[in-house]
């Protein structure tokens, strides 16, 4: 057999480990009282407690010798650093936007773009949006135009993540061009299992908004993600380079916002893109504002340094092979145990259908809550429930659920170069046991809400509807 036939069966992670940090498991016991002194939230579950951790791929990932030696040349300067000239010139050659102006992570630029581009009343289509307040703080209307099959958990559609051209027609028609702010597409869409969008599609998007005169603008946080899924499942793009891929996503667009904590493979950081020079001289006064300097935008020096090479290392096709084929063999390793997850296996990680996995257990019981505990306590691992605790429509005043979201999930993202393949044989066994014993889990209910009703999933309470095995 030919090397690289070997190499291609067994897929070795395309690194070595540099330094290393200790994992404890704690006992069962333990991991219960953890889990209950934090009110049954993922979230406030100490890290040092934690065996796996999938709560987000989020500032999660483990930067590269590379980006720490640059993190020691960091220019602190606060106006007009030599690291800013250098991160500005990788962001405009990998995106290919005229302008560009840095945030301390995404919903820093989103407030920068959100507030110079919407005015109160107005609608923002999505395909599908992420944040429940962002858009609405600014005064707002979020619209999800996802197509259909993009809400269908298990398909074989290869890019779940399309915007419906009709619906979107039909917004914009319907409510009428000047009451629609902008159009944004999320690539990767997160909220449907981390599915790509197709160059297609964006071009379709890109038309529409040029015969109604708006701006398109992109959430781009898992662009390279995106790109890559792209040259694996569009025609016609199998043989181009993904940094190719990239500047052409976003040639159909006027603007992004971006976390680059996801695919600039930093642990904090973020940015904006525009093309036009009046939004762009509005957008730095709202960055002085919030962010700090037109060239820190809340990020240190050595934070530039780090951004600037993670974008290449994150973009790099050979690193992309390996990330999708992670989450790909996490996905199929769970299936083999028969848990229902959200198919195709998106980028950044693997979606755990809830109302399959617990149909036993009411919607508004929360069966996310109830699989999240569960894969805690038999197995130390964190995930986050991205369902009907995180999404519902509430009441403002009591934290009723007023209605349900299109989708009930339960993410295990993936962070990037930080676990081998033996984790994710670790987690697919543990989930693959609570499946089969599914029966004995039960649902949950809110005993606490936070102030904001729509952030009980980052700050509420939670505790056990009646005595059952997992609680």
């Amino acid at each position: 057999m030919a090397r690289d036939e070997i190499f291609e069966r067994i897929q070795p992670e395309p690194f070595k480990i540099h330094s290393v940090s200790p994992l404890k498991i704690y006992s069962r016991e333990e991991r219960i009282g953890f889990i209950r002194e934090a009110g049954y939230n993922t979230f406030k579950i100490h890290s040092e407690n934690i065996f796996v951790d999938y709560l987000t791929d989020s500032g999660t990932t483990a930067m590269s010798d590379a980006q720490w030696g640059g993190i020691m040349i960091g220019d602190e300067a606060y106006g007009s650093a030599k690291s800013w000239f250098k991160l500005e010139s990788t962001l405009k050659e990998l995106f290919g936007y005229k302008h560009i102006l840095p945030a301390h992570q995404g919903r820093g630029a989103e407030k920068i773009v959100f507030q110079t581009m919407i005015k109160p009343g107005q609608f923002v289509p999505n395909n599908m949006h992420f944040s429940p307040d962002r858009v609405k703080n600014a005064g707002g209307v979020m619209r999800n135009l996802i197509i259909d099959e993009g809400v269908k958990l298990q398909s074989d559609c290869p890019f779940k993540g399309n915007v419906d051209i009709d619906k979107l027609v039909h917004l914009i028609e319907t409510e009428g061009r000047e009451n629609v702010a902008f159009i944004e597409v999320t690539v990767t869409c997160n909220n449907a299992g981390g599915q790509p969008v197709s160059m297609e599609n964006l071009r379709q998007i890109k038309a529409v908004a040029d015969k109604y005169g708006l701006k398109v603008v992109l959430d781009a946080a898992r662009i390279c993600e995106n790109a890559y899924l792209i040259k694996l499942r569009e025609p016609g793009y199998e043989n181009t380079p993904v940094r190719a891929i990239i500047k052409e996503i976003c040639s159909y667009t006027d603007a992004c916002v971006v976390s680059s904590k996801k695919d600039g493979m930093v642990n904090i950081g973020g940015f904006v893109g525009v093309n036009d020079d009046e939004l762009y001289e509005k957008m730095q006064s709202i960055c002085l504002m919030w962010e700090g300097y037109a060239t820190y935008g809340g990020m240190a020096g050595r934070d530039l340094e780090a951004l600037a090479i993670g974008y290449m290392e994150g973009s790099d096709e050979d690193y992309l092979k390996y990330r999708i084929n992670h989450a790909l063999y996490l996905g199929e390793q769970l299936q083999k145990y028969g848990v229902p997850i959200t198919t195709p296996v998106g980028g950044h990680g693997v979606w755990i259908d809830n109302k399959s996995f617990a149909p036993h257990i009411k919607p508004e019981e929360y069966p996310g809550v109830a699989i999240t505990t569960a894969m805690y306590i038999e197995g130390g691992i964190r995930a986050s429930e991205l369902g009907n605790l995180a999404f519902s429509t509430r009441d403002e005043e009591t934290g009723a659920i007023i209605s349900l979201p299109e989708v009930d999930l339960t993410r295990l993202a993936i962070p990037r170069r930080v676990y081998s393949y033996r984790h994710l044989d670790y987690t697919a066994a543990v989930i693959g046991d609570i499946y089969k014993n599914r029966d004995k889990l039960v649902g949950f209910k809110v005993v606490r809400y936070p102030f904001i009703k729509y952030r009980t999933v980052f700050l509420g309470q939670m505790a056990p509807v009646t005595d059952g095995y997992y609680v």
